[in-house]
């Protein structure tokens, strides 16, 4: 079974799902983990309790919200504790969109698809406006 922990400081990993659920519906098997926020300052502890309420057997895909930020870091300690956790950084709602719609069998290699899709990555939509404009002015 497909477990996903969402994971971020303050309330962004709820507020995430909350859109999710609005444009594709309630998901199976979601933990969401929110640091500093109602006393909860102690990341470790917030970590261990989620990953011990999931199966070991299971496989875990753990999105959280920034590379290099406490919630990151201290899942990255937990990687090698668990054989299926899989972890990904930079969390969006199109990365969330795709991993929960995905039919990929094979978790591994849809989370390669998908970290590589060009729909997951951040555009900066002037330069995307521009390109345009001068494809219309070449023609």
């Amino acid at each position: 079974m497909k477990h996903y922990v969402l994971a971020s400081h303050g309330g962004f990993s709820k507020g995430i799902y909350e859109s999710i659920q609005i444009i594709i519906g309630e998901q199976p098997n979601i933990h969401i983990v929110q640091a500093f926020v109602k006393g909860n300052n102690d990341i470790t502890s917030l970590v261990e309790e989620t990953l011990a309420a999931i199966p070991p057997e299971d496989e875990v895909i753990v999105c959280s919200d920034v590379f290099g930020g406490s919630v990151n870091n201290e899942f990255m300690k937990q990687l090698r504790n668990r054989n299926h956790m899989h972890l990904i950084t930079g969390m969006n709602l199109p990365l969330l969109m795709q991993l929960f719609l995905s039919v990929e069998e094979d978790t591994e290699k849809m989370i390669h698809d998908i970290v590589n899709s060009e729909d997951t990555r951040v555009k900066y939509c002037n330069d995307m406006l521009r390109s345009a404009a001068k494809e219309e002015e070449d023609f």
